[in-house]
Order: structure tokens, then C-alpha cells, then sequence
């Protein structure tokens, strides 16, 4: 990072960590940043991420202690090394050269701050129920999103009805009308995408699953999903991939309860992209697919007879395509590991064999028979940690016949060593994976590979997982939690983004408290999207070329941008995590 960035080290602060420190002997470059504490925000009593140490000099050995609301004492103890060696994948650049880890796993439940070497971080809060309350934080974007009649005020009224009567705009069922009203608007804007929809819906059926205290809520939320997927195939031949127009959404920002008042036709009456052999498609229909199978396994009767027909014709479109959906904002590279997911859970729901040998070889070609680790995850452009996790048996149900679970969980340890790896090869911080676009979601997908194959066993990967856990949290350079600002359910949401690119921010409406944005992104890829309206960004304290966060300000919307697909993975991760 340039100097001309950098918080200055006051004189004092560096001779306490002088004295403090058993190594001391290096003095702090001039302009270097500042000795800091990032500590999680919250966490779960009993599974408190570890506090990480920037420090502009050694301090190797110091002791840090772990102060009440009364400032007693309640724990001290000395500061392992977190400092990483140079490499290929690690960050370039970091904002301090050394690091520290300070282990906060016994503390009881109470309000905490950690001090060293005359620093003390932000306080934080230790409870019984935190992760819990975390998914419940994540809930409200499933109401500001909702679309058609579903619920969704405070945020707005009912929106896009004329969708009812939506014209087909390519294929041979050109010019034909279908009725695709409700789901969820994708993200900042209002366009509706039945890939980020499945993916969401199967992400609720999941947590709700795995996190009994808050199943009724999380699965009401994926009904709306479930409702509009069945919507978007009406009929034999019809599968809709995308409702609205691209280049007429993003014409500003507006209440979407006006659209259908809109002077714009386009906006007025939206048309409606379905799959064909041309556009391809076998990754939106086979996650639409696997999204109602998952929720037909808690329905009966003629209920969940309609929800397997359904996901059998989403995944026979999918494998009749053969290709992913050429399209202008989710362009995946491989559809065989959502094609698995699909199979995995009809094999779920039916018991049928079939379907569980098909997922096996799907999921062996999809992540070249788990040599390519990276490829196991859950963030909706890679999902084989899904169906590898539902074959063997640790995503909340058993594991399929030994025959299909042993190269599932196989596959699925390949993945936690993976994002083990990367957790603690890329930043002091332990952010899974480098800070593309959509970091915050990525990360959360790691993490949930991480939960996943910490369940399978022998290897143990609750260490990366815990420090992957606390960068969401707050672990990481910026000292913020990864949500937007504000409180609900009880639960603060501490320093998160305080402008979200998103219509409720623009209008000054109720913004969807704690939803996720995009997250940290490399410098060069934020001016890349500002040079449509605003100057290059300048860096902060605490950020690097290679990471760039926390502004408020909507224009960057690759940091700050919310959607569905960035908040559906941090909702299986908190889920799976809560205890039971």
C-alpha cells in the first residue's frame, strides 16, 4: 500500500509495543499502520473465533489479556505467531508486517474487549444463541427482495404484478404469455433470475434443516422461492430464466411497486427468457431442480408429488441442454456439479438409487474426481460440497449406501483441504480465497465446505474454520462485520456497510439490516466499474490494492452491492454452526 495512505503510528503507541514485546528490536516504517485488534463481533459461547494482531513491529511472545464491562481480567494468555510467509497466493501487500493470533475460545458469556501492548480492540459480546441469531439476521432481504403479493413491507408495497402476463421474448414460445409473479427481485436491482432464486431457495431449505429453533421462519422464506419456481415452468417446453430487461433495470433506481406504472414498457410490462437449445441453461434448470426437491421432502401428498414432478422436469431440461446458460450477469463455466445437487436430492426425496450414482459420477467429473478442491464449495457458481455433503450423510439427514457416501465424503475432504489451505495461505486474517468479486460470498462458501467436511472426519478442520468464521465477523482488516448496519432480531450489526448499493438505500426507504454485500475486491477491479461514473478509488487505512472495503457509498457497488446469492451461504454456514 502507498505510504500517503497509511495511518501514521503515533510515537507513543509504538514504544508501548517496544517495551511490551520480548523481540522488539525493529522500529515501524514510517507511515506504517498502527497496532490493531480485530476480534469477532459476536460469537456462540464455546466457539469463539480467535482475536488476529496487526502489528507495525515483532511481538512475539507478549501477553494479552481479555477485559469485562468492569475491566476485570477474565483472560490472558500469550499471543501465538500469525505471521505468514511470502508466496505466490498470499496478499501482496498487508497493511502491518506482523501478526498475532489471541485464542477467545474459554471465555463465559458476557461483553468483552482485548488489550495489548497498551491497545485495546472493539468490544465484543460472548453468548448462548449468537449463531442463531445471526441467521435470523440474515432473514430480512428475503422480505425487501420479495416480489408480486409476497410479504414485504416495510420496504414496499406489492410490486410487478403485471408479470402475470409476461411475453415470452425468445425461443419458439416467442410471444407467448406465462405468469411469473412473486420471488425475490435478484439484488441491488429488481431483475428476477431463477438461478440466484433456486440457489436461495435450496440454501432456506438447507439451514432450515440443519437449525430447528428457526426451521418454520427459514422455510416460510423459502416458499416464496418455491412458489415462484413452479411459476416459471407453467408448462411442457416452458422454462423461464430470467424476468425483466437488463439494460431498462439499470436505468436507475426506483420503488418497484411503480413499475407497473412505469412510462417505460419494458419496465411496465416485463418480458420473459426462457432456455433453449441456443441460450443453454443446464445450470439454472438442474438448480431448480435440486431447490424443489429439497422441499418436497418435508411436504406429503399431492404437495410433494407436484414438487418431484416438477424438479424431474427442471433436471430432464437440464440434462437435455448439455450447457450452461449464456447470459449477461451469472455465466458459469460447468453445470455437472449443480446437475449432482439436483440428483442428490431426488435421491433424498425418492430413495431411488439411480439418482444417487448419478450424483457420485456428476460429482467426480465436476471437480475432476475432487483433484480440484477448489471446486467444492456453495456459493451458486460452485455447489459440489452439497451434494458430496447430502451422499455422505453430515448435511442434517443419513448418508447414502456406502458405495456412493465413500467417494462423496472423499470428495468433500478434498474441498476442506482446499479452503483449509487457503484460509491459511492467503491472509493474516484468514479470509477463504483471494478477494474477487463477491468475497463475502465466496468466503461463506468456504465456510460452509469447511463446516461440512469438519463433520466427516479424521481430519480436523476446526482451526481454519473458526478463523474463517471471525472474518465475517469482524477478524478482519477493517474491524467490521460483514453485514449492513443496524439491528434486528435482537442482534447487533456492528460498523457493516453503511451504503449498500441497493434501491432501499436510494430511496431512503427501511434498508434490509443485516443483509451482505459484495465485500473486500482488488482496487483494479472497483475502478474498473467506477469508470462508468466516478473518479478511481482512493485506498484507506487498512486497505491494499489486493483488498479494498468499507465505504459508504453506493456507487461501488462490486464492494457494497447486496443480493440473494451473497446472502445464501452465510445462512447454511450460521445454520450448520448453531448448536443443536
Amino acid at each position: 500500500m502507498d505510504s500517503s495512505v497509511r495511518r501514521t503510528a503515533v510515537l507513543g503507541a509504538v514504544l508501548l509495543a517496544l517495551v511490551a514485546s520480548l523481540t522488539a528490536c525493529v522500529l515501524p516504517a514510517q507511515g506504517q499502520a498502527a497496532l490493531r485488534i480485530r476480534v469477532p463481533l459476536v460469537a456462540e459461547l464455546g466457539d469463539v473465533p480467535p482475536a488476529i494482531i496487526g502489528s507495525p513491529v515483532p511481538a512475539m511472545d507478549a501477553t494479552y489479556e481479555v477485559v469485562d464491562a468492569d475491566g476485570a481480567v477474565v483472560l490472558s494468555g500469550t499471543v501465538d505467531d500469525a505471521t505468514l510467509d511470502p508466496s505466490a497466493h498470499r496478499d501482496a501487500e498487508e497493511a502491518w508486517p506482523f501478526f498475532y493470533l489471541a485464542p477467545l475460545v474459554e471465555l463465559p458469556e458476557g461483553r468483552f474487549r482485548v488489550r495489548f501492548n497498551g491497545v485495546q480492540s472493539a468490544w465484543f459480546e460472548v453468548r448462548s444463541g449468537a449463531w442463531q441469531e445471526v441467521v435470523r439476521t440474515l432473514l430480512p432481504l428475503y422480505r425487501a427482495n420479495a416480489d408480486g403479493r409476497e410479504p414485504a413491507t416495510p420496504f414496499h408495497g406489492p410490486s410487478h404484478l403485471n408479470d402475470a402476463r409476461s411475453r415470452i421474448v425468445n425461443g419458439p414460445q416467442k410471444g407467448e404469455r406465462v405468469d411469473v409473479r412473486g420471488g425475490w427481485m435478484d439484488a441491488g436491482d429488481q431483475l428476477k433470475f431463477t438461478v440466484t432464486t433456486a440457489f436461495a431457495t435450496a440454501m432456506l431449505e438447507l439451514a432450515g434443516r440443519n437449525e430447528p429453533g428457526l426451521r418454520a421462519a427459514l422455510w416460510r422464506r423459502a416458499d416464496i422461492g418455491v412458489r415462484y419456481l413452479l411459476r416459471a415452468h407453467p408448462r411442457r417446453g416452458i422454462f423461464v430464466a430470467l424476468v425483466g430487461d437488463v439494460e431498462a433495470d439499470h436505468s436507475d433506481f426506483r420503488d418497484p411497486a411503480s413499475d407497473d406504472e412505469s412510462d417505460n414498457p419494458l419496465l411496465a410490462r416485463r418480458p420473459s427468457h426462457v432456455l433453449t437449445r441456443r441460450t443453454g441453461g443446464s445450470d439454472v434448470a438442474a438448480m431448480a431442480a435440486a431447490a424443489l426437491a429439497l422441499a418436497a421432502r418435508h411436504r406429503t401428498g399431492d404437495a410433494r408429488a407436484r414438487l418431484v414432478r416438477a424438479a424431474r422436469d427442471w433436471l430432464a431440461e437440464a440434462e437435455a441442454l448439455g450447457k450452461v446458460w449464456r447470459n449477461c450477469c451469472y455465466q458459469q463455466d460447468t453445470w455437472q456439479d449443480d446437475a449432482a445437487f439436483a440428483h442428490a436430492a431426488l435421491w433424498r426425496v425418492t430413495g431411488r438409487e439411480r439418482h444417487a450414482a448419478a450424483a457420485v459420477r456428476l460429482l467426480r467429473a465436476g471437480t475432476d474426481d475432487g483433484d480440484s478442491g477448489w471446486l467444492v464449495s456453495a456459493d451458486g457458481y460452485e455447489v459440489a460440497a452439497l451434494p458430496a455433503a447430502e451422499l455422505c450423510g453430515v448435511l442434517g439427514a443419513k448418508a447414502a449406501p456406502a458405495s456412493y457416501r465413500r467417494p462423496a465424503c472423499r470428495i468433500l475432504r478434498a474441498g476442506g483441504d482446499h479452503w483449509g489451505w487457503e484460509v491459511g495461505h492467503r491472509t493474516a486474517f484468514g479470509r477463504a480465497g483471494p478477494p474477487l468479486w463477491g468475497a463475502a460470498r465466496n468466503h461463506e462458501a468456504a465456510a460452509v465446505a469447511l463446516v461440512l467436511a469438519d463433520r466427516v472426519g479424521p481430519t480436523d478442520y476446526s482451526r481454519p474454520l473458526g478463523r474463517a468464521t471471525g472474518w465475517f465477523l469482524g477478524v478482519n482488516p477493517w474491524g467490521v462485520r460483514l453485514q449492513v448496519e443496524g439491528t434486528t432480531g435482537g442482534a447487533a450489526v456492528v460498523d457493516g456497510v453503511t451504503g449498500p448499493y441497493h434501491w432501499t438505500k436510494a430511496l431512503g426507504r427501511p434498508l434490509p439490516v443485516g443483509a451482505v454485500p459484495g465485500g473486500p475486491a482488488d482496487q483494479a477491479t472497483i475502478d474498473g466499474q467506477r469508470s462508468y461514473c466516478c473518479p478511481p478509488i482512493e485506498l484507506r487505512a487498512h486497505d491494499t490494492p489486493q483488498q479494498v472495503y468499507h465505504r459508504g457509498d453506493t456507487q461501488d457497488y462490486v464492494m457494497n452491492e447486496i443480493g440473494l446469492a451473497y446472502n445464501a451461504p452465510a445462512l447454511l454456514h450460521f445454520a450448520l454452526l448453531s448448536p443443536q
